[in-house]
């Protein structure tokens, strides 16, 4: 095994942690990851069905789960093989729905490029694994997921009000992350 990087707390952590008392001792990291694994498809016929207002909604609780999973891990110390495997299967699935089902219908150029780099996520999670190197999330992966759950929302939020104003800046946005995304690559040896 290769030495473990130290845990990486995200800048809201120091924030969420005062709400922590809120969430009872019960719900633990892997609830809400599950959680996201099985709520995540049903944006998939919210998009398709034009519902942008409930699609937005589901969006944002899902994309809190992933804020509170995270936090909830690294504070109580509920760090586990599961999540670590799934927490990030799961971003990717919550990303992946709505960049492939709404833009992929304005930009096919910059859908492919982000489902790719996810593939290349998943991937090379998968070959670490095999290999039994441990590796953990690091501040260019958390800038990316918070760049791409924006892009998502003002994509979702432009669909629904037809605005191409944020149409455009969630693109501009998806672009950016694909920089941080390398950046992770880069810094996780991927």
């Amino acid at each position: 095994m290769e030495d473990k990087e130290q845990i990486v707390f995200a800048p809201y952590d120091r924030i969420l942690k005062y709400a922590l008392p809120l969430v009872p001792k019960s719900v633990k990291p892997n609830h809400l990851t599950f959680i996201r694994l099985i709520f995540s498809p049903i944006l998939i016929v919210l998009l398709v069905g034009d519902e942008f207002l409930i699609a937005i909604i589901l969006f944002v609780i899902l994309a809190i789960t992933d804020m509170l999973d995270g936090t909830l891990a690294r504070l109580r110390n509920q760090i586990t093989d599961w999540g670590k495997i799934w927490d990030p299967i799961a971003d990717k699935l919550l990303i992946g729905i709505v960049v492939a089902t709404l833009l992929l219908q304005i930009n096919l150029n910059l859908t492919i490029l982000l489902l790719a780099f996810e593939l290349a996520f998943i991937l090379g999670g998968a070959f670490s694994r095999m290999k039994q190197i441990e590796v953990m999330a690091n501040v260019w992966g958390k800038i990316k997921m918070n760049l791409q759950c924006f892009g998502a929302g003002f994509l979702m939020l432009g669909f629904m009000l037809n605005i191409g104003l944020l149409i455009f800046l969630a693109q501009v946005l998806l672009y950016t992350s694909i920089g941080f995304a390398s950046l992770s690559m880069l810094k996780k040896g991927i």
